[in-house]
C-alpha cells in the first residue's frame, strides 16, 4: 500500500501585538504563525507504520506583507493564506523524511520475550 499523508492545521496561532507591514503602516494583532502537524502512514501485511512531524509554520513576515490585511478580530474562518502556507510546509522534502522514518521502522529490531521462555 502507498504512504498516506494527513495534514492537520491546528487552531493554535502566534499573534504579534503590533507589526509594521511593507507599506510602513502599523497593524495590531498580526497573525505570524500557526501550528501544523503532518502524519504519514502505511499499512503493510496488516501492520501500520506511522511517522509524524509538527511545528510552528511561519506565515508572511510583516515586512513582506502586501495587499489586503485581515483584521484578526474579524476573521471568522481559516483564511486561504494560512492553508496555502501549511500546504507549502508539507513539502515533498518533509514527506520524504517521514517515509524514511517509516522505512526504518519496518527493519527495526524487535525486543521481547524469547520464544523458549514460555
Amino acid at each position: 500500500m502507498a504512504v498516506e499523508y494527513t495534514l492537520n492545521i491546528t487552531d493554535e496561532v502566534q499573534i504579534l501585538k503590533s507589526a509594521t507591514i511593507r507599506d510602513g503602516t502599523n497593524k495590531t494583532d498580526y497573525v505570524s504563525a500557526v501550528v501544523c502537524d503532518l502524519t504519514a502512514s502505511e499499512t503493510v501485511s496488516g501492520t501500520t507504520y506511522t511517522a509524524h512531524i509538527d511545528g510552528w509554520v511561519s506565515l508572511t513576515a510583516p515586512a513582506d506583507k502586501t495587499g489586503n490585511y485581515d483584521v484578526y478580530a474579524n476573521i471568522s474562518s481559516r483564511p486561504s493564506w494560512i492553508t496555502s502556507a501549511a500546504n507549502a510546509w508539507a513539502s515533498n522534502e518533509r514527506k520524504a523524511k517521514l517515509v524514511a522514518q517509516i522505512e526504518a521502522q519496518k527493519v527495526a529490531p524487535i525486543a521481547g520475550l524469547a520464544v523458549w521462555a514460555a
